[in-house]
């Protein structure tokens, strides 16, 4: 995967994170990604270093799917609001 492939799939799971966030959902998920103190916008990091922070990323959205069916997570409605905003924004 390219660099700029790589930042981009970052910035996807990145807003994943805030949708998730928002919503009250997260709870310490992403603890790991942050303590990296990197975000999707400093293109200035290291390919490692945004791979890293994308793996990290996909695993505390992956605990939150372990936690919570699809299920219980499309019936929160603060995410319902989220994604609506997300979708009417497009």
């Amino acid at each position: 995967m390219q660099k700029e492939e790589l930042l981009v799939l970052h910035l996807v799971l990145f807003h994943i994170k805030k949708i998730l966030e928002d919503s009250g959902i997260a709870n310490g998920h992403f603890k790991a990604y942050e303590s990296l103190g990197i975000s999707p916008v400093q293109v200035n990091k290291s390919k490692s270093e945004h791979k890293k922070a994308v793996l990290l990323l996909c695993k505390g959205i992956s605990e939150i799917f372990k936690t919570y069916y699809p299920e219980k997570l499309v019936q929160n409605p603060k995410l319902k609001e989220c994604l609506q905003v997300e979708i009417i924004a497009r």
